[in-house]
């Protein structure tokens, strides 16, 4: 059997750097002024291409569509796919490349700093050898000491969402109010550990749309890595198309939304009549099994609100089966070939 490793009283590191994402906002914005102050003058360019590896891709791609969404354009490719398989992909003319990678080291970001001439935007946890090898260097300091990636996910998503507001003239997020807000989100932790606790679900499929669609991949990442336990991904209403027969009564749907409307709805009566439960994350419920609410705040600011619910399941869900998250099984903090 796995142990969790833990000691009577003892809190997982993963844990306390969950509840680190209010510090985190903090610091983000701390992390965006220092880098406005030292590259005084800076804007992003209109055409930017995002990329990272595992977590840091699924971030590249919430931070391309929220260029996109406000008036730039963003694309997204995971660093191997970057490197050797570009010319498959729409990347179309960037002037920037944004490389994401929370140590700083991993291999196959550093490597895609020589693929484009063009300048090239670090974003990490640590003064790395990522920081160090880019045009701009964008240092949120966040570290953590479990392997996987937490409250640093969130708090580099708001630090580029400022760099990204502020480069087309649109006004800054408040910080202060978003890490107020995570708090309030942070106390549905018991909620959470309780449907972990009620429902001893088999497998479980991370639904969302938009912005929220690379929630729903990381979503799906933090489950496999935490808990060691499948889990699946789609946008949301395409998971009807198929995907749905894995649906059963020992299954959990987790629906993120943001305004839910009619096929919402639908979809969960849907998943209901299949036998499976549904967990919805969003400002109003769906009809569903069980619901966390999301304080009322619009995409793309409040994304980074949604991150912690889905941890702390993975999380719960570790412990559930006996694993200690802060050590999953064939991970490291840093991966590097």
């Amino acid at each position: 059997m796995p142990a969790t490793f833990m000691g009577v009283g003892e809190v997982h590191k993963t844990l306390e750097e969950i509840r680190r994402l209010p510090e985190g906002i903090i610091k983000a914005q701390e992390a965006f002024e220092e880098f406005m102050a030292k590259y005084d003058g800076f804007d992003l360019p209109n055409e930017v291409l995002f990329t990272g590896c595992g977590s840091s891709h699924f971030l590249s791609q919430l931070l391309a569509m929220a260029t996109t969404h406000l008036g730039g354009r963003g694309v997204s490719l995971p660093c191997s796919e970057l490197l050797y398989s570009r010319e498959y992909y729409p990347i179309g003319n960037p002037k920037l490349l944004v490389a994401i990678s929370r140590s700083g080291e991993t291999t196959e970001v550093l490597k895609t700093l020589d693929v484009l001439e063009v300048p090239k935007l670090g974003i990490a946890a640590y003064s790395s050898s990522l920081l160090e090898n880019s045009d701009y260097a964008l240092l949120v300091n966040t570290p953590e000491d479990s392997v996987v990636m937490t409250h640093s996910f969130p708090s580099f998503l708001f630090a580029f969402q400022q760099l990204l507001n502020h480069s087309l003239g649109k006004p800054l997020y408040d910080a202060e109010k978003l890490s107020d807000l995570s708090r309030e989100v942070l106390n549905s932790e018991e909620y959470i550990k309780g449907i972990i606790e009620e429902f001893d679900f088999r497998n479980v499929i991370f639904l969302g749309s938009g912005i929220l669609y690379p929630v729903a991949l990381e979503a799906s990442l933090k489950m496999k890595e935490m808990a060691i336990f499948w889990s699946e991904a789609y946008q949301t209403f395409e998971v009807r198309h198929g995907f749905k027969s894995v649906a059963d009564e020992g299954t959990l749907v987790v629906l993120l939304v943001d305004e839910p409307f009619d096929w919402h709805e639908k979809l969960t009566e849907e998943f209901q009549g299949q036998g499976a439960r549904v967990l919805t994350v969003g400002k109003r419920n769906t009809g569903a099994n069980y619901f966390v609410k999301i304080p009322d705040l619009e995409l793309p600011e409040g994304t980074a609100l949604y991150l912690p619910v889905i941890q702390l399941l993975s999380y719960y869900k570790a412990v559930k089966r006996g694993f200690n998250p802060d050590s999953p099984r064939f991970l490291s903090r840093v991966v590097k070939w």
